[in-house]
């Protein structure tokens, strides 16, 4: 009897454990972009209920306001998904201190949402020469998920954006794409004809083929790509973020 006991305590601690370990889930969508000065991006709050009833949702979202201006914050369906309204309660812009504060509750109806969604979307100018600025999700006033009864435990995924420098194939930072750029390439990865005689200024600029690698694809695809050769368009320079 006493090991049956002790079974059925282990049993019911197991399963308190195992529900403990889900909490919803508060993301930055897209986790990562590469970016150029002048450029408009659109970051998603997004959250996953993960099995919990969501009814209200809010944040702070920090950035690096030397990297990024925000310019709109708008609401997502996601508290509004099975056709019933929400009301937001806060919306407010902060360039000056670098975040943005989101507060939005459902309306009409004493139930919450399950399903994933986007709960807003935040527009931002890019306004940096070159950097990198998180985005990082906070509380707003001391919560972000809650249910009819009450807070509801969340998990946040943060995300960031790299402001990149440069055009892409001009690997000596010239500012501009010649034959020079296709030889720097070529004699700084293949060593040759003298090893550190020919170096890459810029090695996003040089990654022609976005694999995260320099190699001989590289000085082939900026090469044929700038001669079009052995035909036009059949070899396209797309450096990561470009």
């Amino acid at each position: 009897m006493y090991n049956i006991r002790q079974l059925a305590i282990l049993s019911i601690l197991m399963c308190l454990l195992a529900t403990s370990a889900y909490a919803a889930q508060m993301s930055v969508d897209p986790a990562y972009q590469e970016v150029f000065k002048g450029d408009t991006i659109t970051v998603n709050i997004t959250v996953d209920p993960e099995g919990s009833s969501v009814y209200c949702g809010s944040y702070t979202l920090h950035f690096n306001n030397t990297i990024l201006n925000a310019i709109s914050q708008t609401r997502g369906p996601f508290l509004r998904q099975d056709g019933e309204d929400s009301t937001e309660w806060w919306n407010e812009i902060d360039n000056t201190t670098g975040k943005v504060e989101y507060s939005e509750c459902r309306t009409g109806t004493s139930v919450g949402v399950g399903d994933p969604g986007v709960l807003a979307a935040i527009t931002f100018q890019v306004i940096g020469d070159e950097g990198f600025s998180g985005l990082n999700i906070s509380d707003y006033n001391g919560e972000l998920l809650y249910s009819t009864t009450g807070s509801i435990p969340a998990d946040i995924n943060n995300g960031g954006v790299e402001v990149r420098k440069g055009i892409c194939g001009d690997v000596n930072d010239d500012g501009s794409v010649d034959m020079t750029d296709v030889m720097t390439l070529w004699y700084d990865f293949a060593d040759y004809p003298t090893p550190g005689a020919y170096t890459i200024s810029n090695a996003w600029a040089a990654d022609v083929n976005c694999d995260s690698s320099l190699d001989m694809t590289d000085v082939m695809t900026l090469w044929y790509d700038f001669a079009d050769y052995p035909s036009v368009g059949a070899y396209e320079v797309n450096c990561c973020g470009g």
